[in-house]
């Protein structure tokens, strides 16, 4: 008995290692947001029902910026001017149901100095992910969608902040 437990506890071991190493091989980080130290405080401009500004905000405080209480104040304002968020069907079933759908979040923003001097022209920024539909499990589909928006946020802003330190890069150097 007691060679069965120790072989049991030597395997999970290995199996951990492996683990460890394959996850540490593939390049896995987890996702953050980093600011270079060109900017030092930020104001996003935009409607309180724009879908990305809290999660921006939030972004770039915890990227290290603190949040100016006006654009006057700010060193680098992000005005988020209009949004997109589609769902589609892609593909369909033999009964003529939606079989795949196609999600589409988008942000169109500019980058201004605190003076209003525009840093970038207006962009958009776009995310499209697809997922399967399946019939039997609805309150999984609803949760999946919830999840995959989630992450297209998450990628949305990580574009955003890229962006900030490219053009505050450029403009520092």
């Amino acid at each position: 008995m007691r060679f069965d437990v120790q072989r049991k506890d030597g395997f999970r071991l290995v199996t951990a290692l492996v683990v460890a190493v394959v996850v540490a091989g593939c390049g896995f980080h987890l996702r953050s947001y980093t600011l270079d130290a060109n900017v030092q405080s930020f104001y996003v401009d935009g409607a309180s029902q724009h879908f990305l500004a809290d999660e921006l905000r939030q972004g770039l405080r915890l990227a290290g910026a603190t949040q100016a209480a006006t654009a006057m104040e700010a060193e680098l304002v992000v005005e988020l001017m209009d949004q997109r968020r589609q769902r589609r069907s892609v593909s369909t079933t033999g009964s003529a149901r939606a079989a795949e759908y196609e999600i589409e979040l988008g942000v169109l923003f500019r980058l201004q100095n605190g003076a209003g001097e525009e840093l970038t022209e207006p962009q958009w920024i776009t995310r499209e992910r697809v997922f399967r539909v399946d019939r039997d499990n609805i309150v999984g589909n609803n949760e999946e969608q919830v999840l995959i928006e989630r992450e297209m946020r998450a990628d949305l802003v990580q574009s955003v902040v890229r962006t900030i330190n490219a053009v505050t890069g450029s403009r520092a150097g």
